[in-house]
């Protein structure tokens, strides 16, 4: 077979093209994360160019409007740690989604606590004599990064939360809430950032209630939001550095008919929508999903299920397990571009998804095929955690 020899034109204009750093990082940019980390292995320029943080700003701004900011499958926590070789169970949203796994978290025994934008925020026992450490990690890029806590004597550790918009900055920040010893329901803030690699040198001093769960934070539109068990809550603003009262909802508010009392809750946030997803009981195939109103004044019903089409389709769902024993919980509701938007349920072993608009089914998740997770499931699996995986390029 006769070969071919490059002309000259083609070789001047990738010579031209490789010249021309801001030429290529406008091509690179267009090319999706998993694809474009493959590229690295071309030459030390292109490992250097797509490794740069500032390039990583440019491709998350650049992929904003392409989904960019809708996860594409969700970790599953089960249990206070994970240990290998025993994975999270994932949920894929995406069939095309390969989810990498967490085995590059040099440690035997990890938790991952919150999920933001992309990066995870996780503890371990990094080094047994150093006790429970803090790590940032990028699932996509295997990234990872031990982040030890200011030194304090103010009191106990209440929570750790993670705080990340990459289409705003590149840099993320790390908030640590401890319990004050006196007085009463005072607590502190010390905020880390990763432009800095520094703690603030000073904390800030606030009042809440014992009831609000510091150690639910969901961060969105700049400030970290914290579920509560009362009536109120705390939304903290990292830009201004200052905390603000927010309204919970009231229990059973628009609730079923037939129930008697709420059976669980989810509280999360996607696209900037802060969202909480309420079950009932007695057993109730009806669930609600509310959304906070954009002022912070109030919640309101957003959507509205009902799991009996899923029973007739799936007949080998045991409606006495879910009657009986289970239930049922909503995971996550994911909002995409337009009206595109789903919720994630899990049910008798399954994690169903469904288009929220219309109600249709869109695919389930069997998680019998993580049987150790599945065996420390609690009742009603209150305590599964759940965790959004966007693939990204986000630094740590």
């Amino acid at each position: 077979m006769k070969k071919t020899k490059a002309s000259s034109s083609s070789i001047s204009s990738a010579e031209t093209i490789a010249n021309n750093q801001d030429l290529l990082t406008q091509i690179l940019i267009r090319i999706p994360p998993k694809p474009l980390l493959k590229l690295k292995l071309i030459s030390k320029q292109w490992l250097s160019l797509i490794s740069c943080l500032q390039f990583s700003h440019f491709h998350s701004l650049h992929h904003q409007n392409q989904g960019f900011l809708t996860p594409t499958a969700l970790f599953l926590g089960v249990g206070n740690f994970y240990r290998p070789p025993f994975e999270l169970p994932v949920l894929p949203l995406n069939p095309e989604t390969k989810v990498p796994t967490l085995d590059f978290i040099d440690d035997p025994h990890f938790k991952i606590l919150q999920s933001c934008n992309g990066l995870l925020l996780g503890h371990c026992y990094y080094k047994r004599n150093e006790g429970l450490r803090y790590f940032i990690c990028n699932p996509t890029t295997h990234k990872f990064k031990m982040i030890s806590l200011p030194v304090s004597e103010l009191g106990s550790l209440r929570a750790v939360n993670l705080a990340f918009d990459p289409i705003k900055s590149p840099y993320y920040k790390v908030i640590c809430v401890r319990k004050l010893l006196s007085p009463s329901n005072r607590f502190g803030i010390c905020i880390y950032s990763s432009k800095t690699d520094e703690w603030d040198s000073s904390w800030i001093n606030f009042r809440a209630n014992e009831y609000i769960r510091f150690d639910y934070g969901v961060f969105c539109n700049g400030n970290i939001h914290w579920d509560s068990n009362g009536r109120k809550s705390l939304r903290f603003d990292l830009e201004k550095k200052v905390l603000k009262k927010m309204p919970m909802l009231a229990p059973m508010v628009q609730a079923p008919e037939e129930s008697e009392d709420e059976d669980s809750r989810y509280f999360g946030e996607s696209r900037g929508h802060l969202h909480l997803g309420v079950t009932y009981m007695p057993f109730c195939l009806e669930f609600n999903v509310f959304e906070m109103a954009v002022d912070y004044s109030h919640w309101f019903l957003k959507y509205c299920l009902n799991l009996d089409d899923t029973m007739k389709i799936f007949p080998d769902l045991s409606l006495s397990s879910i009657e009986n024993y289970y239930g049922f919980r909503v995971l996550s509701v994911v909002r995409s571009e337009g009206e595109e938007s789903k919720v994630v349920i899990l049910v008798d072993s399954k994690a169903i998804c469904y288009e929220l608009n219309d109600g249709i089914l869109l695919n389930v998740h069997d998680l019998k095929q993580y049987p150790e997770s599945l065996n420390r499931c609690p009742l009603n699996y209150i305590g599964i955690q759940v965790y959004q995986y966007f693939e990204t390029l986000s630094c740590v």
